[in-house]
């Protein structure tokens, strides 16, 4: 899947939506690097209090280092509930998306077979009384139907990333081949 088959509009939505997500890491890293040195803050506050006698002012450097413990853990939750509605949109953008893609290449098909029929000219001698095109005919429709899907089958075949990869390899061989 490429970046031409999305739409512009998708495409700026999906863009948006990455970078939320990398400002939305960012943030909980910063926040869970905080968390962490906080808890190590006050394990050392814990362990220097009782060493130290100073339990009042070590019991409110541990309060307020509590409550900052709390706050951080409040924001790291609310960021990955941001976080987590971010994929869920971004979920909904790529079936979107693959609907969206499913019905233009049905449009497609049905465009080539609509130029299939007018290149072919169905003329009105060719078509029975009863409405239906005579044998030959029918046999001529279904042979160029069969060669439109085989070149949409080609076609398809040569925008896989496996055509272009091996490309050159395939250049080099006729190179090779070649007196």
């Amino acid at each position: 899947m490429s970046d031409t088959d999305i739409p512009g509009r998708v495409q700026a939505e999906l863009t948006r939506l990455r970078a939320e997500r990398q400002v939305f890491t960012a943030e909980q890293d910063r926040l869970k690097a905080k968390l962490a040195d906080t808890e190590h803050e006050l394990r050392e506050a814990t362990a220097v209090a009782s060493n130290e006698g100073e339990s009042a002012e070590m019991n409110q450097k541990l309060s307020s280092q509590q409550e900052e413990l709390d706050v951080s853990k409040a924001r790291l939750h609310a960021l990955e509930a941001e976080v987590l509605l971010a994929h869920q949109q971004r979920d909904s953008l790529r079936a979107e998306l693959k609907t969206c893609r499913e019905e233009r290449d049905k449009l497609r098909l049905a465009l080539l077979d609509a130029e299939l029929v007018v290149s072919a000219g169905v003329v009105d001698a060719d078509i029975l009384p009863g409405g239906e095109p005579s044998a030959d005919r029918q046999r001529l429709l279904n042979a160029e139907r069969l060669a439109a899907e085989m070149a949409r089958e080609l076609d398809a075949t040569r925008r896989t990333v496996s055509w272009r990869v091996t490309a050159p390899l395939r250049v080099v061989r006729k190179k090779m081949d070649r007196p």
